[in-house]
C-alpha cells in the first residue's frame, strides 16, 4: 500500500533526475506524502513552509530546503516561484552508499556554502533556459557541484524516527477517505491501535493532531473544488466532510487568506 501511494519521481532529463520551476499565484496545501528521492526546493519569490516529520521550516525568497528520501512532508505556500529538483536514489547510489539513510542540515542560511547552492541553482536554471551548445555537460557539472556541497556540508547520519509503514497506511487512508466520518476511535480499530497511543505517535512523528490533519486535507480538497468547480459553495462543503459552516469558514481563511467566497469570485472573473 505504501509502495503504491508514494510519489513516484518521473526523470524528465538527460541527467537522471526530475526538474521544474514552480509558479503560483495562489495559496495551497500540499498533505503529508514522501517519495523515494531527494527533493531540494529553492524559493525566489513567496513563501513556502515545509513540516518535514513534524518539524517546520519556512522558506523565504533565495532559501531552499533539502527533503530527505522517505520522509513524512507536508507543504503550505503563498503565491510564489521556485525551482525543484527530485534527484532519485538510484541516480544518488552512483556516488553515494545508502543515500536513502541520510539527513540533511536544513536552514543553515548564514554558511557561505549555503550561499553557494543558491547561486548554483540560479545557474543551473539560466543554463536550462538558454540550452545554447553543451548545456547538457553544463547541467550535469552544475548539477553534481550543488549534490558535492549538500552531502560533504549538510548531510548527517539520520535522527529523526522516520514514520514507520503503518502509519504511513493511516495518512494514505486520510488522504484517500476525508469524505467519510474519520474519527481516532475508528482509525485506531482499523489499523489496531489504542486510540491514545495513536493519537501521540502520529502528533510526535508529523507535529500536528490527527483530527487538524484530517480537517486540514478536507479544507484542502474544499479549496481545489472551489477553482475548479462551479457547484454551490454549501453543497462543496458537505461533499468534503466540512458539516459545521462557521469552522470550515474560519480554517479555511486561516489556510489561504481569503474566504471562500471571495475565492469563488475570484474565480469568476
Amino acid at each position: 500500500m505504501v509502495q503504491n501511494h508514494h510519489e513516484n519521481v518521473v526523470v524528465n532529463t538527460n541527467i537522471g533526475i526530475r526538474f521544474w520551476r514552480s509558479s503560483t499565484g495562489t495559496s495551497g496545501y500540499v498533505p503529508f506524502h514522501w517519495h523515494s528521492s531527494i527533493e531540494i526546493v529553492c524559493v525566489f519569490d513567496g513563501r513556502l513552509d515545509f513540516n518535514i516529520e513534524g518539524q517546520l521550516f519556512i522558506l523565504k525568497s533565495g532559501q531552499f530546503i533539502i527533503v530527505p528520501s522517505g520522509a513524512v512532508h507536508s507543504v503550505a505556500n503563498t503565491p510564489n516561484r521556485a525551482m525543484v529538483f527530485q534527484i532519485p536514489i538510484s541516480t544518488l547510489e552512483r556516488y553515494l552508499d545508502y543515500p536513502e539513510k541520510v539527513d540533511f542540515k536544513n536552514g543553515q542560511v548564514d554558511l557561505p556554502e549555503y550561499k553557494t547552492i543558491v547561486k548554483l541553482i540560479k545557474h543551473f536554471g539560466e543554463v536550462d533556459i538558454a540550452q545554447t551548445d553543451g548545456y547538457k555537460f553544463d547541467s550535469e557539472i552544475i548539477l553534481l557541484k550543488i549534490l558535492k556541497i549538500i552531502f560533504t556540508k549538510f548531510a548527517r547520519q539520520r535522527s529523526f524516527v522516520a514514520s514507520n509503514n503503518q502509519l504511513k497506511n493511516v495518512i494514505i487512508y486520510i488522504n484517500q477517505n476525508y469524505q467519510e466520518q474519520l474519527t481516532v476511535n475508528l482509525l485506531a480499530r482499523r489499523f489496531g491501535y489504542n486510540p491514545s497511543y495513536l493519537s501521540r505517535i502520529f502528533k510526535e512523528q508529523t507535529g500536528i493532531s490527527l483530527l487538524k490533519y484530517i480537517y486540514g486535507v478536507r479544507i484542502n480538497r474544499f479549496y481545489q473544488d472551489i477553482l475548479k468547480t462551479d457547484r454551490p459553495i454549501k453543497k462543496l462543503m458537505q461533499e468534503n466532510g466540512l458539516n459545521n459552516e462557521r469552522t470550515a469558514r474560519k480554517t479555511f481563511k486561516e489556510m489561504f487568506g481569503i474566504l471562500p467566497s471571495a475565492l469563488r469570485r475570484q474565480g469568476n472573473k
